[in-house]
């Protein structure tokens, strides 16, 4: 078993849960649809968590290569993973008693926090992709950080600024960002 293999194999274990954590949300959606009060806010920031969950488990692929992983390599990617965990677990309501089955109220009282969350994810992006690309020669994680800094102010406006029109307008625009990211740096895996 190499380094990746045995690092990647934990690291799984923190994505599953938090795809689960998404999939679980989405699930009682569906089920509980008649009764469901919706909101797109909350709705695109649940698109956008997945999307980055699945970005940032396929740039994993840029280390796959290499020989040895340095103790502080494993630790922050450990660190990265639990708060993408977050970010997941943060924006999927339980859709119970605590949260009720109002999307809009759930965006509306913990939407600060998930957002919040993802402007930490993708502060820990930079740092990550900056310092992975000089000390670990991962090249492509440096310009990489092109599109990934894009996202931070977006981000940040939303986290500010409770408009409806940004609390929509901002997880659309990280997705379109996400989808840019994907297309230049993983349009395959090699």
């Amino acid at each position: 078993m190499r380094p990746f293999d045995f690092v990647i194999t934990f690291l799984a274990f923190i994505y599953a849960l938090a795809l689960a954590h998404l999939l679980l949300a989405a699930a009682h959606m569906i089920r509980h649809r008649r009764d469901l009060v919706f909101d797109w806010a909350h709705a695109l920031w649940m698109t956008a968590a997945l999307a980055f969950l699945w970005a940032n488990w396929i740039s994993w692929w840029d280390v796959h290569a290499l020989a040895t992983f340095t103790l502080a390599t494993i630790t922050a990617g450990f660190l990265f993973s639990i708060n993408q965990y977050l970010v997941c677990a943060l924006v999927s309501p339980r859709l119970d008693a605590e949260d009720g089955l109002n999307m809009r109220v759930f965006h509306e009282t913990q939407g600060r926090t998930y957002i919040a969350a993802f402007a930490v994810l993708i502060g820990a992006s930079i740092l990550i992709n900056y310092f992975g690309g000089f000390g670990l020669n991962v090249l492509n994680w440096m310009r990489e950080n092109i599109v990934v800094i894009a996202m931070l102010p977006v981000t940040v406006a939303a986290l500010l600024w409770r408009a409806r029109w940004i609390q929509i307008t901002a997880p659309i625009a990280l997705l379109v960002l996400l989808v840019a990211y994907m297309t230049m740096f993983y349009s395959e895996l090699r």
